[in-house]
């Protein structure tokens, strides 16, 4: 281990400065003789003093560090404008967020526009400027592996030509206003374990010297079923009297609660003294997706012939929950009866995807799992002492299809916000066609001269 030894030493003005000294090396293999020394701090100020004496005072010193500094201060001058000189290309969406409301054959679709801004920092002569709305179909499990063609699909839904000739364009922003319907057939934004739906809008600007300017922004397309009425459904459990009916609600939306209602009738069968009592309720919700990777040219020998594709299918639950007490259960009604109401939900951190069903082979649906588990008891008499269970029991299961769309908030559809036409305005303005000239003459001056 080094020793270290503080030393202090004078200067000429009385001023104490500490110092670390190490012992030089020596011939003694001891830890201690291994070191190394260390020059002191007053050495090292004047002799940096010096040198920069020596330095200042070097006529062809300077003389040679002259060049290199106008050099580089060149080159960094260069770099600068180099980098002020290249334009920019920015968009500005004026439309409210893209959501085509109803089911996809009755949707009239989302109008798109805004405005897209080209930065020119210098003037200069661009010879193209378009623009494209594109859809982006990316398959997790394709054909090959290591191909993307097989992986990803990309299609170009629309197209804007803003420059199509060479045109000189002068320092500043010149902006181009674009507006596009999105068809309400499209698929929505999605993304599930299988495969992702994404929109994006991209520009493209080149410059005659061959200077391309590349722009690309995603956009996000939502769907929303408008809400209705409550949905009733009967469920019967044959060979038992026991029936079930329950009532959900016709939408429900991702990281939201719903409620439910379910009331089990016939628990107490005629002409026998038995009755079922209610021990659990669980519930779950799945998702279910299935996908068709299409194949491209290069490996569609692998399917047999263009056009095909491999199916593939997931499930995974996205939300669940039980409950073993809560419910109310009236015995000495006809036929007896049972009522309960709960909340279910799914959970934002599912990542849920909406439903989705589209011409492409992605198909996402869900479905509501409720199971009841009841036990037979033996009751002779009205006496709850006498009560014994028979040790017989069911699980009734009941499945239910649920619509997942995101929310429709305030906002409706494009075409219900066209304003109202002249001639459907209820009350018009007043006409002057039966006015006669005498009608107004008592508002004229007297000196006025009129004829009729």
């Amino acid at each position: 281990m080094p020793i270290y030894r503080n030393l202090t030493s004078k200067t000429s003005q009385g001023n104490k400065f500490p110092r670390l000294l190490l012992h030089p090396p020596s011939d003694d293999p001891s830890p201690a003789s291994s070191m190394i020394y260390l020059p002191n701090i007053e050495s090292l100020s004047s002799k940096q003093g010096n040198s920069k004496r020596r330095f200042s005072g070097s006529r062809s010193s300077m003389e040679g560090v002259r060049p290199m500094l106008e050099s580089f201060r060149s080159s960094k001058s260069t770099l600068k404008a180099s980098v002020e000189v290249s334009p920019e290309i920015k968009m500005t969406i004026e439309s409210p967020p893209l959501v085509c409301y109803g089911a996809p054959k009755e949707s009239t679709g989302a109008l798109l526009s805004g405005l897209i801004h080209l930065d020119v920092k210098e003037t200069q002569t661009f010879e193209s400027f378009t623009m494209s709305f594109k859809a982006e179909v990316l398959t997790r499990r394709p054909v090959s592996t290591h191909c993307r063609d097989c992986a990803v699909n990309i299609s170009e839904l629309h197209k804007w030509t803003l420059i199509a000739e060479p045109v000189l364009l002068k320092k500043g922003i010149h902006t181009y206003p674009f507006s596009y319907l999105v068809p309400g057939h499209l698929p929505a934004t999605n993304n599930n374990t299988l495969s992702k739906i994404t929109y994006s809008i991209s520009a493209l600007a080149m410059s005659v010297k061959g200077d391309e300017i590349k722009f690309k922004q995603p956009i996000t397309i939502q769907r929303a079923i408008l809400p209705g009425l409550d949905r009733h459904s009967i469920r019967v459990f044959p060979p038992t009297n026991l029936c079930a009916s329950v009532k959900l609600p016709p939408v429900v939306h991702p990281g939201g609660d719903f409620p439910l209602e379910i009331r089990l009738d016939g628990v107490v069968p005629k002409k026998k003294q038995t009755r079922w009592r209610l021990r659990k309720v669980s519930w779950r919700i799945d998702e279910n997706c299935r996908v068709v990777s299409p194949a491209c040219k290069s490996h569609s020998n692998k399917l047999g012939g263009d056009g095909k594709g491999l199916l593939h299918e997931d499930s995974r639950i996205i939300g669940s929950g039980e409950l073993k007490s809560g419910w109310k259960s009236d015995f000495e009604a006809a036929g007896g009866k049972i009522e309960m109401q709960f909340m279910a939900g799914i959970p934002a951190h599912a990542e849920a995807a909406c439903d989705i069903d589209s011409p492409c082979g992605i198909v996402v649906s869900h479905n509501l799992v409720i199971e009841l588990i009841v036990a037979e008891e033996h009751c002779p008499t009205t006496q709850t002492r006498l009560i014994t269970p028979t040790g017989a029991a069911r699980v009734l299961r009941m499945q239910f299809r649920l619509a997942v769309s995101d929310r429709g908030g305030l906002g409706i559809s494009w075409d219900e916000e066209t304003p109202p036409m002249y001639e459907n305005v209820p009350e018009a303005p007043p006409h002057y066609a039966g006015i006669q000239c005498g009608d107004i003459s008592e508002f004229l001056p007297p000196d006025y001269e009129h004829s009729c």
